[in-house]
């Protein structure tokens, strides 16, 4: 379980030059994503014996489970967003939860893998061409900022895809 120092930047979405500290994580074993530290509480490693399913409700909608004493929401990411199911992909053993907050909501999404720190450059996201975002699904279209490439990668390479926090939360409201 790790937490994060949330003070690097006072609004990485406002301020497009500027540089933020952003968690990477795979949604599939093939797409790599970013989520700006100031919108994640922590990284928690659930087993999946934790996650209580709770029927009725959304596909991507895993279950709760008890964090710190209170009831916490598991969403899987990858599905949300128009993937395969994290139980398809084989991540069946224990869950990697990503903890997003905005104002008073938190919520668990679990994905595929964590991986490290990146220091994004505002600079360097890149808008979505049209014609990619005429083939993504449109949960995940919603919850884009757009494409981010390291100094050593071209965007049409292999960009990571950096997402919104705030958006995969109004997402889950709206659901």
């Amino acid at each position: 379980m790790s937490s994060f120092n949330n003070s690097t930047a006072s609004n990485p979405t406002e301020r497009r030059s500027s540089s933020y500290q952003s968690l990477s994580f795979y949604l599939t074993p093939q797409v790599q994503a970013l989520l700006p530290t100031i919108q994640l509480t922590e990284v928690i490693n659930l087993e999946a014996s934790q996650v209580v399913p709770v029927f009725d409700l959304p596909e991507a909608v895993m279950g709760i489970c008890n964090h710190r004493g209170e009831v916490l929401w598991i969403v899987d990411l990858a599905c949300l967003l128009g993937f395969d199911t994290l139980s398809t992909q084989n991540c069946r053993q224990f869950y990697n939860v990503l903890v997003i907050h905005h104002m008073q909501s938190h919520i668990g999404v679990a994905v595929r893998q964590v991986g490290q720190l990146v220091i994004c450059a505002g600079s360097r996201i890149q808008p979505l061409p049209a014609a990619m975002v005429l083939d993504m699904p449109p949960k995940l279209a919603f919850c884009l900022k757009g494409l981010y490439a390291t100094p050593d990668q071209r965007v049409e390479s292999k960009a990571l895809l950096v997402l919104d926090g705030e958006k995969i939360l109004h997402l889950l409201k709206a659901d």
